[in-house]
């Protein structure tokens, strides 16, 4: 069972972000990955955080964006990595939705578009929850993209399958 479909099937509501969302969009894998990106719903943050961990996976760095919020007593990281033994990394960061409204708990450098929710795509052969094209576009702005990042871009700005 890979990581997306443990989370998905204990209810953890999560949406793939960054390589592996474009290729869910595409519904083919374009290249190689080095980590599962993850925007994770707030609410669901501590079974993410039980699940993955009984799964073997350890914090291994907070992103300088970083924020730590406190949900339900408990204080917890909001733009981070996730690392198994096996190299496996799953990169989160943490959402809330308030009155349609994606808010992001982290200093994220881009506005995520009001249909940032609303991606579905195909990984695998099975049917993912992702994030859309807008908001792909969004996160591929306000950085210096790496050449596999602008051919990100490039696959993105052409009609979808």
């Amino acid at each position: 069972m890979t990581v997306y479909e443990l989370l998905d099937a204990a209810g953890v509501r999560c949406w793939v972000m960054g390589g592996w969302g474009v290729d869910a969009l595409l519904g083919r894998v374009t290249r190689e990955h080095k980590d599962l990106d993850l925007l994770v719903h707030r609410a669901d943050l501590a079974r993410y955080t039980d699940l993955t961990g009984s799964g073997g996976f350890a914090r291994k760095l907070e992103w300088s964006e970083n924020r730590s919020v406190e949900i339900d007593g408990v204080t917890s990281d909001t733009a981070f990595v996730d690392a198994h033994p096996d190299g496996r990394e799953i990169d989160v960061h943490v959402v809330d939705v308030l009155d349609d409204e994606v808010i992001q708990l982290h200093d994220g450098p881009w506005p995520l578009p009001t249909d940032t929710l609303s991606g579905r795509g195909i990984l695998a052969g099975r049917a993912v929850r992702c994030v859309s094209r807008d908001a792909q576009l969004a996160m591929h702005s306000c950085y210096d993209l790496p050449e596999k990042h602008r051919e990100d871009v490039r696959l993105l700005q052409a009609p979808l399958p």
